[in-house]
């Protein structure tokens, strides 16, 4: 038995249902039928599972299961763990669904966990949704600083200029913007900062 099936097992034998759509994601139910996996139910135990898979389609499924506030905090440790040794490897991926769920899955206790994550390199562009959840921590220390030193960073300077805006407001973000886009012109992060820049001044007028 694969590991998919491992852990439809390990879930149904827990009592959870709907585990016929482990890894299952619908944006439009009306149209396409909702899932009855009963996330917060398998919760448990996936948690426990997480860290020990190595198939990264199915690391990717689990990760998108305990993306959802509610599985704040309790899935963190899970997560980031995972995230560690999955992300320098599979950045775009398994390790993308990782970072979005350790964004969405941390408290304020965990901020210096993401802002040591938002500049590890090694983490490619698996820190985009990290660096996006900083703006839930707008008021935490170092992290108007962290913001700054990424806009220029290309795996993640889109999402480290939208949280800019966020954390600063438009008027004060609006200058930082402005030189990455005179001085990265022709780039893809010179382009990105033109971008934003026009969604800034639109929202100072």
């Amino acid at each position: 038995m694969d590991e998919w099936g491992q852990l439809r097992a390990r879930l149904a034998e827990a009592g959870v249902d709907g585990v016929e759509d482990l890894g299952r994601f619908t944006s439009k139910p009306e149209f396409f039928g909702g899932s009855r996996f009963d996330e917060r139910g398998a919760m448990p135990v996936l948690i426990e599972a997480l860290p020990t898979l190595s198939d990264l389609t199915l690391i990717g499924a689990v990760a998108g299961h305990l993306r959802r506030p509610w599985a704040r905090p309790k899935a963190f440790d899970a997560l980031l763990a995972t995230f560690e040794a999955v992300a320098p490897h599979d950045a775009s991926s398994a390790g993308w669904h990782l970072g979005d769920a350790v964004g969405t899955a941390a408290a304020a206790n965990h901020v210096e966990t993401l802002l040591r994550i938002c500049q590890d390199k090694r983490y490619g562009v698996a820190r985009q949704m990290v660096v996006h959840s900083l703006r839930r921590f707008k008021r935490a220390p170092f992290v108007p600083d962290t913001l700054l030193a990424l806009i220029e960073d290309p795996d993640v300077a889109l999402h480290a200029m939208g949280s800019l805006r966020s954390v600063l407001g438009a008027r004060e973000a609006l200058p930082h913007l402005e030189r990455v886009e005179r001085e990265r012109a022709g780039t893809a992060v010179g382009d990105q900062a033109t971008r934003e820049a026009k969604k800034a001044r639109k929202a100072i007028t």
